[in-house]
């Protein structure tokens, strides 16, 4: 069985198995401020401001003259809008020894700013689902436990060295369950580890 040597991890906040965005990719070396606005979408005091492209203006359209004001009309109170989920998506580099669950110590740096991120003020409470997934290759049952294993080594890192509280983090694996690339199964894109932070707003 070969499950590849690296995965992807993702940074969503969602409700519990929402439909995700389209993920940002962050390269292999993503600074906090980085994870901060892809995970929580605002990065803590000091950062630089995120880099936005302003479209270009549309020429002033031509205003229709107003139309006549109705009579006022009396509603009954709306009922209280139900609670919305943000959802955000972020991916990144985690190296693994091949076909091993083992972080490789390159990718501990960037766990450990994902760390700081879900420390910040204000994340304390968010908690967060790490799900592993591999590509195609070999069987069912053994990408379905390679995957696993992947997941429960990160969330074991999280917890042991940077003392994120354990009741906060759930680990589960997919396996080969639910490729992110369809068209190429044995792409390394579907060798990834997905880490979502539900948080609800509302």
């Amino acid at each position: 069985m070969r499950a590849g040597w690296w995965m992807a991890v993702l940074l969503a906040p969602t409700g519990a198995w929402a439909a995700e965005a389209p993920a940002v990719m962050l390269g292999t070396n993503p600074s906090e401020c980085q994870i901060a606005r892809a995970l929580l979408g605002s990065a803590p005091p000091g950062c630089p401001p995120a880099l936005v492209v302003m479209p270009a203006s549309p020429a002033a359209p031509v205003e229709p003259p107003p139309a006549p004001v109705p009579p006022p009309v009396v509603v009954a109170p709306a009922a209280p809008a139900p609670a919305t989920v943000v959802e955000r998506t972020a991916a990144f580099l985690i190296n693994f020894d091949f076909g091993s669950a083992r972080i490789r110590p390159e990718s501990q740096a960037v766990l450990d700013r994902v760390a700081a991120v879900m420390a910040a003020p204000g994340a304390e409470t968010v908690r967060f689902r790490i799900v592993g997934h591999t590509d195609d290759v070999g069987s069912d049952a053994g990408n379905l436990e390679l995957s696993r294993r992947r997941a429960a080594a990160v969330k074991d890192y999280l917890v042991r060295v940077r003392r994120i509280a354990a009741a906060r983090l759930d680990a589960a694996g997919m396996g080969k369950r639910a490729l992110i690339d369809q068209a190429n199964p044995r792409s390394p894109e579907n060798r990834r580890v997905e880490i979502v932070a539900l948080q609800v707003n509302g």
